[in-house]
């Protein structure tokens, strides 16, 4: 996508980034990873995964990572079909 994206599509909003977290809130707004809460990009997922397997952290934090985990994922995958139907047209 990064290819397609900067030599077709620019936006301000967007100040010199072709990221996924810069591109997408110009064509679909509706798509927030501020409402996950703490996992909102990959750094973060990667963080959350280390204390999610790691046998010191109780339960109910591990469920509540998971959930995040998947929910960002979920929000990822999302915003790559929403990417490639607008690129489409």
């Amino acid at each position: 996508m990064l290819p397609l994206a900067r030599e077709h599509y620019y936006h301000p909003q967007m100040k010199g980034s072709w990221s996924i977290k810069a591109v997408l809130p110009t064509i679909a707004p509706d798509l927030d990873y501020g409402s996950i809460g703490e996992v909102q990009n990959g750094t973060a997922a990667q963080t959350a995964y280390l204390e999610v397997i790691d046998p010191e952290t109780e339960g109910t934090r591990k469920q509540e990572l998971s959930r995040q985990m998947l929910e960002y994922c979920k929000l990822d995958t999302l915003a790559m079909v929403r990417l490639v139907k607008f690129f489409q047209g």
